[in-house]
């Protein structure tokens, strides 16, 4: 199989081929990602974005690092850094008191304003030439590749 890199693969699995894909794909979209925004990271991004999807129930820092599938601590700083930029606060929840939840500020609905056009841009030519069926296709196989992988680290962890 060749790859649009020029990169043939004669000898390898379409499973191999996938997986690895996968982190290509995840370079790439971070790199190009860390140049789309002035002010954060593709990283924070996604953190800002999965905050979003908490809507008005915003998560503590354990549910957001859960959703975003990283680390405790590496969720940690992002929120941190996020929060040094003015995007992001923490508050404690009213009905446990012991619980600190985060939620997007002002200023971080004025950013998602200002990029708003310029992301459906980005996303209308990421998707293009892919048929409709063929995105709800990929997103099934992640969403399955996501199950496994929790599958994986599931008997991992009872195995300790």
């Amino acid at each position: 199989m060749k790859l649009p890199n020029g990169l043939e693969f004669p000898d390898y699995d379409e499973e191999y081929m996938l997986f690895g894909m996968m982190f290509v794909l995840g370079n790439k979209l971070q790199v190009i990602g860390d140049s789309f925004y002035d002010e954060i990271t593709t990283k924070q991004w996604f953190v800002l974005l999965m905050l979003e999807v908490f809507g008005d129930n915003p998560p503590t820092l354990s549910e957001l690092s859960s959703a975003t599938g990283s680390s405790h601590q590496n969720t940690k700083q992002i929120v941190l850094k996020l929060e040094k930029k003015g995007y992001v606060e923490f508050y404690t929840d009213t009905e446990d008191k012991r619980k600190m939840r985060i939620r997007a500020t002002a200023n971080c609905n004025e950013l998602i304003k200002k990029y708003n056009g310029k992301q459906k841009e980005f996303m209308k030519k990421l998707f293009d030439g892919i048929e409709t069926e063929n995105i709800k296709t990929a997103l099934k196989t992640l969403i399955q590749f996501e199950q496994n992988l929790e599958d994986i680290k599931n008997e991992k962890d009872s195995n300790l």
